[in-house]
C-alpha cells in the first residue's frame, strides 16, 4: 500500500505528466465550451411575428402576431420576443410590418407618442371629447407644459367698456399629448424637443364647446401649470362664471352635429 502511494505521488509531481493532465483539462473545458457556445446559437427559440402585413399607425392586438421557431443566432437584440411587448403598442409613422417579421423595438412606441392616436386615450364613456388646441412657445411657458401634466387655463378678453377682463376659464385639464406644427410629440425624443403648437387634452362636452366658441371669437388662451399664478397686470380680474357668459354672449348656440372632435383632431394631427 504505501508503495502505491509512493507511486501515485511520483505521479503526480512529474512535471510532463502535470503539463499533458492540465492540457487534457483546457481541451476539455474549450470543446464543452464551444459546444455549449454552438448550441446556444443554434438550438432553436420560439418568438412572436407579424401575422399579416401591418401599416403604419396601427394598435397591435393578439391577432397580429403568431409564432416561430428560429435559431437563437437570429434573434437580434432589438427583436422583440415577448407578446407583452408588442400587444397595444402601435407601429410608428411610416413603418410597414412585413407578414412573417419579427418584431422590432424602434417599429413600435406607445399611443401617446403616436400623432393622432391620442385621442383613444379618452374615456368616452363619461361623455368626455378630445380638443386639439393651437399653442406656441409663449403660451405653453416656454415647454413647460408636459404631457400627462395638468394645467389651468386662463383667459383674457375686452368687456363692452372696453376694459381688458382675465380669469380662469378651466381647471385641472390633463394635457394628453403635445405635438411640434408635423404633428409629433415634442417629447418623444429628449434629445431633440421641438417647438409645441398643439396640445391635446380631454374635456367635457360643456368645455369642448366653448372652447371652440372662444376659437371662433379668437379670444387669448394662456395655459399655467394647476394651481400657479398668473400676472394679471391692470387687468380686471373675473371669475370662471364671467367669462363664460361673455363668451355665450357673442356666440351663437352649437348643434350636437358639428361636434365631431375625432375627424378634426385626427386630420389636424397627420
Amino acid at each position: 500500500m504505501n508503495n502505491f502511494v509512493i507511486g501515485l505521488k511520483r505521479f503526480f509531481t512529474n512535471k510532463n505528466v502535470v503539463t499533458i493532465i492540465l492540457v487534457i483539462v483546457i481541451l476539455v473545458v474549450l470543446y464543452y465550451g464551444y459546444s455549449g457556445s454552438i448550441k446556444q446559437k443554434t438550438d432553436p427559440v420560439t418568438v412572436p411575428v407579424a401575422a399579416r402585413k401591418i401599416g403604419p399607425q396601427t394598435k397591435l392586438t393578439s391577432d397580429d402576431i403568431t409564432y416561430v421557431q428560429v435559431a437563437n443566432s437570429m434573434v437580434s437584440k432589438n427583436a422583440l420576443r415577448y407578446v407583452g411587448d408588442i400587444i397595444d403598442k402601435y407601429t410608428n409613422v411610416n413603418v410597414t410590418i412585413p407578414e412573417g417579421s419579427m418584431f422590432y423595438s424602434e417599429w413600435l412606441d406607445v399611443p401617446e407618442n403616436i400623432p393622432g392616436n391620442w385621442i383613444e386615450q379618452i374615456d368616452r364613456a363619461s361623455g368626455d371629447l378630445g380638443y386639439y388646441m393651437s399653442v406656441s412657445i409663449e403660451s405653453t411657458l416656454g415647454k413647460s407644459v408636459l404631457p400627462n401634466s395638468y394645467i389651468d387655463i386662463y383667459m383674457k378678453a375686452f368687456d363692452e367698456n372696453g376694459t381688458i377682463i382675465f380669469g380662469k376659464l378651466m381647471k385641472n385639464v390633463k394635457v394628453l399629448v403635445v405635438h411640434d406644427s408635423a404633428g409629433n410629440n415634442i417629447f418623444a425624443n429628449p434629445d431633440e424637443i421641438g417647438v409645441p403648437a398643439k396640445i391635446g387634452f380631454a374635456v367635457n362636452k360643456d368645455m369642448y364647446i366653448l372652447l371652440k366658441k372662444a376659437e371662433f371669437l379668437n379670444l387669448e388662451l394662456v395655459l399655467a401649470p394647476r394651481g400657479s399664478e398668473v400676472p394679471a397686470e391692470d387687468y380686471a380680474i373675473v371669475t370662471s362664471a364671467t367669462l363664460r357668459d361673455y363668451i355665450d354672449a357673442q356666440t351663437i348656440t352649437v348643434d350636437d352635429e358639428v361636434i365631431t372632435d375625432t375627424p378634426n383632431t385626427e386630420q389636424e394631427a397627420s
